[in-house]
């Protein structure tokens, strides 16, 4: 599938070049297809809504047509195996639509072209999925740099939003960029990819430590959660325990309440 993308986007700007080449001398207007398939405020507030899906057909020049053939070949490649050449469309065509619509409503008065949301899409769901990857980017062609997956997708981020605040190269779509990389990203988390995040880690850490918790005697919850702030009670006051303390306590109670109440029902027994 990968080649097939990388096939038909060749494919399309050959059409573009050769219409914007021999236009002229068939008196057809050279910008024929950039005025009806770029993406443009105007003419999508007139009803052409397909240019929200037919941007990605026509380029802003051979460089931007070439990166972006480079980068979904080897962005490409590597995701497809691991999520499969469905998947792969998924990200790549849902990177462009989102891209579209919120450069359209960002900068709505720029037209938009080219594949770059939906390669990059692919890049950073290919980044989520192996973060710890080591790559070697060739910087502007020559010089190699190894670096880890994740900073890559992070200095894509980094460039776009220099290209915001820059406002430089805005149909090329750094807002349909960034889009499009919050849409990778997410995709591949919901196939289960990508390390914890931060307040899911936390989340397991206290799962876990409660089911420890649970496991323990009262004896022992005593001895290792309970004694040590007693002591600090006695170092620095009552006022000196933090919520979590307080709640330790309250457990360490209930503890020793059940384990009383099970020694009394076995007695009576």
């Amino acid at each position: 599938m990968t080649a097939v993308l990388v096939g038909a986007h060749a494919a399309a700007y050959a059409a573009q070049f050769v219409v914007g080449m021999l236009g002229p001398y068939h008196g057809v207007d050279p910008n024929w297809l950039w005025s009806w398939f770029a993406l443009t405020g105007p003419r999508v507030a007139d009803g052409n809504f397909w240019q929200f899906v037919s941007y990605a057909l026509v380029h802003a020049g051979p460089l931007h047509a070439f990166a972006n053939a480079l980068l979904l070949y080897f962005a490409g490649r590597e995701l497809e195996p691991i999520v499969g050449p469905r998947h792969l469309l998924g990200i790549f065509f849902g990177g462009n639509i989102i891209g579209g619509v919120a450069h359209w409503l960002i900068f709505p008065g720029v037209a938009l072209a080219g594949i770059s949301p939906g390669v990059v899409a692919i890049l950073v769901a290919f980044t989520t999925t192996l973060p710890e990857l080591e790559v070697t980017v060739n910087l502007f062609f020559v010089l190699p740099v190894r670096l880890k997956a994740r900073y890559l997708a992070l200095s894509v981020v980094a460039v776009c939003l220099a290209m915001i605040y820059a406002r430089t190269t805005l149909q090329i779509g750094p807002v349909a960029m960034l889009a499009a990389c919050a849409l990778g990203w997410f995709y591949a988390r919901q196939l289960g990819f990508g390390n914890p995040l931060f307040f899911q880690r936390y989340l397991f850490r206290r799962r876990q430590r409660a089911a420890r918790l649970e496991r323990m005697t009262p004896d022992q919850f005593i001895s290792s959660e309970v004694d040590p702030i007693l002591e600090k009670i006695a170092e620095h006051g009552l006022q000196s325990l933090t919520r979590a303390e307080r709640r330790t306590l309250e457990n360490g109670s209930k503890k020793i309440a059940s384990q009383t109440a099970q020694t009394r029902d076995s007695g009576r027994v």
